[in-house]
């Protein structure tokens, strides 16, 4: 995908009150929040002030670099690869994503699921399920548009001080929106989901990637930190507070969801 190339208001821009470059916000340090409250209101400025973007948070553990100290949020698949095997391991995993696509639309097919038409025809859609359930590593990125969702998995994490990314992303046209001229796609999983897959519905997820999507290359462009606008580090022990309480484990991964047991075949089955 295309980086963000004009500047744009950012959690350094509510200091210095000046519009900041994608290179500037990824090489800085995140921006401590004592509670939600606070949270919100530094998203009301950057929101307001970058009307041309729909925001997107992702929460994560810690803020991974790269070796010039630079923010990176690679989609799982190009994730952790050795340099000396780097492309032999992304084939081998495209590979499995592939064997994978394949066991869920006979999954699908058995389970007589709504969308399976949908399913067969476009695979971000194989994808997205794929890579929201964890069946196998995939090209794309787990978001979500509510900002209560992606702090509510900051705190579900192990972190003492866990971060909220925000992204920003065109306007949102459909479940899955195609964006060619900033080459990136997104897809709306409440809109491709059956209704017996909950989870999507209690986390309201997106899931984003880069278009074209199939490179079996790892290069910059499948970057999504491409797309950073702003990043907070959560103070666990004082965050929580009358206008916030974190959904609950239990809530976020819902009991009885008949498309993870579905998906966990399929796992089983890319791993044998």
């Amino acid at each position: 995908m295309k980086a963000i190339t004009k500047k744009i208001w950012s959690h350094l821009s509510l200091s210095s009150q000046e519009r900041s470059s994608i290179k500037d916000v990824r090489n800085s340090d995140a921006l401590d929040v004592n509670t939600f409250t606070v949270l919100i209101k530094h998203l009301a400025h950057i929101s307001y002030r970058n009307p041309q973007y729909s925001l997107f948070f992702r929460a994560q553990a810690k803020d991974y670099l790269t070796k010039d100290r630079r923010s990176t949020l690679y989609p799982s698949i190009y994730r952790k690869l050795p340099s000396s095997a780097r492309y032999a391991q992304i084939r081998e995993r495209f590979e499995i994503l592939r064997k994978s696509e394949e066991a869920l639309i006979r999954e699908f097919q058995k389970q007589r699921f709504l969308g399976v038409s949908k399913l067969t025809k476009f695979r971000e859609v194989r994808w997205a399920l794929m890579q929201h359930y964890k069946v196998c590593k995939t090209p794309l990125l787990d978001v979500t548009h509510s900002l209560r969702v992606a702090c509510s998995f900051a705190l579900d994490t192990d972190a003492d001080n866990p971060y909220v990314f925000v992204l920003g992303f065109p306007h949102i046209n459909g479940s899955i929106s195609y964006c060619v001229d900033e080459e990136l796609l997104n897809v709306k999983l409440l809109s491709i989901c059956p209704p017996r897959a909950l989870r999507p519905y209690f986390q309201e997820g997106f899931l984003v990637g880069s278009f074209p999507s199939s490179e079996e290359t790892r290069s910059n462009r499948l970057d999504v930190a491409n797309r950073l606008i702003a990043k907070f580090r959560l103070n666990r022990d004082e965050f929580t507070d009358k206008n916030f309480a974190p959904l609950q484990h239990e809530t976020l991964y819902p009991q009885k969801d008949v498309m993870e047991g579905v998906c966990k075949r399929v796992k089983s089955h890319a791993e044998r």
